[in-house]
C-alpha cells in the first residue's frame, strides 16, 4: 500500500488494487478490478500537529464535503450522510454531473487528524462498488502504537 498511508490500518474488499504509481504526484489512488468501469477511490490523509483541536462536529464534516464538492464543480448534490465510523465520525456528499454520475466526497475526523477521500466514477456505480467504498472508509482506523 501507499507509504502515505502507512499510519492506517485499510481493508480493501477483493479485487481492489492500489494504482497509485499510474498517478504520479497525485494521492493514493485504488480501483476494483471485478468492475469495468471502475470507480476511482483516492485517499489522503492530514495529521494534527500542535494548536487548537479542530474538534468537528457531523455537520463540519458534511460543511467540508459540500464546500469541496462546489468548489471543483462537482455537479449537483443528490446525496449527504455522516455517521459514526471507525475512525470516529464522518461526512461525505455525493455529486453528480453528466461526465461524472456518481462523485462522493469523505471527510473523516477522530477529532483532530483527518482523512480526506474521494470517489470519482465515469458511469453510475454499480451498488456493490458504492458499498465496497461505504465499508473501505467506516472501518478504516489508525494503527495503533504497536503497529497494528
Amino acid at each position: 500500500m501507499d507509504n502515505r498511508l502507512k499510519k492506517l490500518v485499510i481493508s480493501f474488499p477483493k479485487g481492489w488494487v492500489d494504482v497509485s504509481e499510474e498517478n504520479p504526484g497525485g494521492p493514493p489512488t485504488f480501483i476494483s478490478e471485478l468492475i469495468e468501469p471502475s470507480g476511482v477511490l483516492q485517499i489522503s490523509s492530514a495529521a494534527y500537529l500542535s494548536g487548537a483541536l479542530p474538534n468537528p462536529d457531523m455537520n463540519a464534516l458534511l460543511e467540508l464535503s459540500r464546500k469541496a464538492g462546489v468548489a471543483n464543480g462537482y455537479g449537483k448534490l443528490n446525496h449527504e450522510e455522516s455517521g459514526i465510523c471507525s475512525f470516529g465520525m464522518y461526512g461525505f456528499v455525493q455529486f453528480g454531473r453528466p461526465d461524472f454520475p456518481y462523485i462522493a466526497v469523505w471527510h473523516l475526523t477522530n477529532g483532530k487528524d483527518f482523512i480526506f477521500s474521494t470517489f470519482i466514477c465515469p458511469a453510475s456505480p454499480r451498488i456493490e462498488q458504492v458499498n465496497d467504498v461505504h465499508q473501505i472508509l467506516t472501518t478504516l482506523r489508525r494503527r495503533n502504537i504497536f503497529g497494528f
